[in-house]
């Protein structure tokens, strides 16, 4: 018997080292070698060498000069550690809420008919993506604290829908961070309300 333990302790040890070390390292280092800005978390660096975000996870922005992501469901903002979907149903009184409450706030803005991933949160609560209608409806409010005309800001939108993934998974898209950046790039400073 000692002899049969002695050969699962050999074997498991084995298992272990392959799977548990040399496999996630050679995955790891293959990652990083060839798909770099991927592995690092697709991170957005300004000019200063500052990181100014993640193309993969949503911000938070509370000027109206600029674009508002999905409403996140974590209750830190865009964390990426409190990711999860809020498990409401459609019949569940507390989504419904939300989404009402979130309405009210948004007719402030624009008294068109509101997108519905302005409303709703994505899965993972993080999306950094909206839809395009979503992008267009938010456009009058930011040309005008930004004090550009409103095809201006429509030209920026066209110029950043990502098309869906290999052209036919998912939908059509903007990145609320690249449109915010890209806002700052081309435009003046904007208006503090």
């Amino acid at each position: 018997m000692m002899k049969e333990s002695l050969i699962a302790f050999k074997v498991s040890l084995v298992t272990i080292l392959l799977t548990a070390v040399l496999y996630p390292l050679a995955v790891t280092s293959f990652s990083t070698l060839l798909f770099y800005k991927q592995a690092s978390g697709s991170l957005i660096i300004d000019e200063q060498h500052k990181i100014i975000g993640s193309e993969l996870i949503g911000q938070t922005f509370e000027n109206p000069a600029y674009f508002f992501p999905r409403p996140s469901l974590t209750t830190k903002g865009y964390e990426g550690t409190a990711s999860g979907g809020s498990n409401l149903g459609p019949t569940s009184h507390a989504l419904v809420k939300r989404i009402q409450e979130k309405v009210e706030e948004l007719k402030k803005d624009n008294a068109e008919l509101i997108p519905l991933d302005l409303v709703t949160t994505s899965g993972s609560g993080l999306d950094p993506h909206i839809s395009p209608e979503a992008a267009y409806w938010q456009a009058p409010r930011v040309a005008l604290y930004r004090n550009v005309s409103l095809k201006r800001i429509f030209s920026i939108i066209d110029e950043l829908i990502e098309p869906p993934h290999f052209t036919f998974l998912g939908e059509k898209r903007v990145n609320v961070l690249k449109l915010n950046i890209t806002l700052n790039q081309l435009l003046s400073s904007p208006v503090v309300p």
